[in-house]
Formats: structure tokens, C-alpha cells, sequence
């Protein structure tokens, strides 16, 4: 069954580009989304050159309205959503006493709030599909303790719990929901955050993307848990 319509929130750049990429090569138009136009139309221009499809949809998702624009024209051209793939993120490495009630606040945000924006706007266009998928993209940290990183860990850890509670909630309606807990990816995220960190623990952006594509394509009433995905070499 092939995809056919794809919403990639994060799409300007590492996990969310290399997602937008694959599917997009795969044949499926695919919605770009994110805060920044510029890294949304580089990616745009890179579909095109490449004879896909994609519309950019400019939006800060920490904003309740911010994707009124794109649910306008999806509703206008009646499109079956088919997957909503969510990597939006900002990682903050910073101890506890350090932490400021606003840092706190805006990775929150940033990391779990803008899911809750995205999948309560695009929840009833994925019900028009014949194979729904919503892919929430958390972090290894969800799964296990590190220090240094206990806001990005609570917010991500928030990602997983959405996930498992949407899934149930959704299960009748054979939508699946999975959270994809990679640990950590060559992205520019990820360089801006350890500028120094080993090459040999991450994990290439575009493996991610491929497991996202595997996810969406199951046969539908195929469900799956949170997935770990990491370097052989990462603790």
C-alpha cells in the first residue's frame, strides 16, 4: 500500500529533512513544516530538483493557531492524511540548579506542547485514510536517566506517555501511534548541543527516516511499541 500524503513537523532540517527526503523520493507528497521558511524551502527546492511533490507551511508550533493555514488546504483539497511524523525539538544540556523556570517552560513546549498542537489539528485527516500513522519522534533519554538533561528528559519522557495513552485511545480505529526513541543522530541539533561529541555514538539521520518509513508502511492493525534505535556503540 503505498503512502501518499505526509506531514513531516521539523522539516527544515536533520531528522525531519532526511524523513521529507525519503518520502517525497517514495512518491508521497509531503507537507513541510517548521519554524524557519528558509530551511523549509531549501528542503523544498532539494523535492523538487528531485522531481517530488511538497508544499512548505511556515508555523510555530508552541503558537494554539499555528497550523490553522495548512488545516485550510488540507481541508479545501480533501486530503487523506496518511502519516504525521513529528521531530520538532530543541535539547538543552544544563544541571538542575542552573535551570531556569523559563528554560523549564520552553523545552516543555518546544518538545511536547508542539505535539499536542500537531495531532489535535491533523487527528481527523488521518481518519480519512486507509492506513494512518502518527510517528512521534522522543529520545533514548525518555527511556533511561542521564544527567545534565532533566528538562529534555521530562518533555521526551511527556512524548512517550502521549503516545502509549493515544494509542489505546486510538486502537478502535486502527491509527497507529508509535514513538521512535533514537539515541543520539548526526544532526545539526545534535552538533549545536555537544560540539565535541564522538562521531562513533550517533546514528546517520537518514537510518532514522528509513525506520519511519518501515513504521508507516505496516499493514494496517500493525501496531508497535516505542522504538530504540541507537548506535552499537552508545550506553
Amino acid at each position: 500500500m503505498n503512502l501518499e500524503n505526509a506531514v513531516i513537523v521539523g522539516a527544515g532540517q536533520g531528522m525531519g529533512r532526511a524523513a521529507a527526503l525519503l518520502m517525497a523520493a517514495q512518491g508521497a507528497t509531503v507537507y513541510l513544516v517548521g519554524r524557519t521558511e528558509a530551511k523549509l524551502q531549501a528542503v523544498a527546492d532539494e523535492i523538487a530538483a528531485a522531481g517530488g511533490r511538497c508544499y512548505v507551511f511556515a508555523a510555530d508550533l508552541t503558537q494554539e493557531h499555528a497550523l490553522d493555514a495548512l488545516v485550510a488546504y488540507l481541508d479545501a483539497e480533501q486530503v487523506a492524511l496518511d502519516v504525521l511524523v513529528h521531530c520538532a525539538g530543541e535539547a538543552m544540556i544544563k544541571p538542575l540548579d542552573v535551570t531556569t523556570f523559563a528554560d523549564f517552560n520552553r523545552i516543555i513546549n518546544i518538545n511536547l506542547g508542539t505535539v499536542f498542537v500537531s495531532t489535535h489539528n491533523l487527528l481527523r485527516f488521518l481518519r480519512a485514510s486507509s492506513n494512518p500513522s502518527i510517528i512521534l519522534l522522543s529520545s533514548k533519554v525518555a527511556l533511561r536517566g542521564y544527567g545534565g538533561v532533566a528538562a529534555y528528559s521530562a518533555a521526551k519522557a511527556g512524548v512517550v506517555g502521549f503516545a502509549r495513552s493515544l494509542a489505546v485511545e486510538l486502537r478502535p480505529e486502527r491509527i497507529r501511534v508509535t514513538a521512535l526513541c533514537p539515541g543520539p543522530v548526526d544532526t545539526p541539533m545534535r552538533w549545536a548541543a555537544t560540539p565535541d561529541y564522538s562521531r562513533n555514538l550517533v546514528i546517520s539521520a537518514e537510518t532514522v527516516a528509513e525506520m519511519i518509513w518501515h513504521v508507516a508502511n505496516l499493514p494496517r492493525g500493525t501496531m508497535t511499541g516505542e522504538i530504540l534505535l541507537q548506535s552499537e556503540q552508545y550506553d
